[in-house]
């Protein structure tokens, strides 16, 4: 095929994608506008509006949010306004470290699954601003797929400190990698881990990003990101390496 109708191509197909993420919707029915989350933390969460009890958790600066989308999978939100990864609220220092309370609240994911997660299988992840169908940050907070945890422990001995390229991509899109303490969680947030990365990239901004805290193992993570391309149709929906049934556990 002609190289330039073969771009045209892939160009079209990725934005049929896009159109349809805004479509369909990634959590609840939020096909409605992108301001869904912002409003059910705000005027739901706390109030006898959340008759089903979704807002498991509200803490002054975020909210656990039960995601009917799976099983076994939560959202936790800020209660103040953060558009998404590409926010320059998250680089500064006094922003709370929203992935650290993830994992905080991870026990969440044990209830759903009505058995203890070995934290191996967790993953936390926040999709890129192509990726995402709401424009209020969120991580999702749920287990690995079975091939992505097999690919990730392929390689985990060769993931060191410095990020990465894994030799293998991960469901058709390539993805970077790094090891981190949850020592180090606790005193970075990996919002400032992955801006520290991107500043270094040829025509990176966070917002092609999306970012994943996966693989909890004695003591250590993995650090996960993929980026908006359009010649692998990757919406930079890192959401994707997720598993809302947590088939491993069982």
């Amino acid at each position: 095929m002609n190289k330039f109708l073969e771009v045209n191509r892939r160009k079209a197909v990725l934005a049929s994608l896009l159109g349809a993420s805004i479509l369909v919707g990634g959590c609840h029915t939020f096909n409605e506008h992108r301001d869904v989350l912002w409003e059910i933390v705000h005027k739901r969460c706390g109030t006898s509006k959340d008759s089903k009890k979704d807002c498991l958790v509200i803490q002054p600066d975020y909210v656990v949010l039960r995601d009917i989308k799976g099983p076994v999978q939560t959202l936790i939100i800020p209660t103040q306004r953060v558009s998404g990864i590409e926010d320059k609220a998250l680089l500064s220092k006094n922003q709370p470290n929203y992935f650290e309370k993830a994992w905080q609240q991870r026990s969440i994911l044990n209830q759903q699954n009505q058995k203890d997660i070995d934290p191996a299988y967790l993953s936390f992840t926040v999709n890129s601003r192509f990726g995402r169908t709401q424009d209020q940050l969120h991580i999702h907070s749920s287990c690995l797929r079975p091939d992505v945890y097999q690919t990730l422990q392929r390689y985990r001995p060769q993931i060191g400190e410095q990020w990465q390229t894994l030799p293998e991509t991960i469901l058709g899109h390539h993805y970077v990698a790094k090891r981190i303490s949850l020592q180090q969680l606790s005193e970075q947030s990996p919002f400032l881990t992955l801006w520290s990365y991107a500043q270094k990239q040829p025509q990176a901004k966070m917002g092609r990003y999306g970012l994943g805290l996966v693989s909890i193992s004695h003591g250590e993570a993995i650090l996960l990101a993929t980026r908006f391309n359009v010649n692998e149709l990757n919406r930079g929906s890192i959401e994707e390496i997720q598993d809302t049934q947590c088939t491993l556990s069982h």
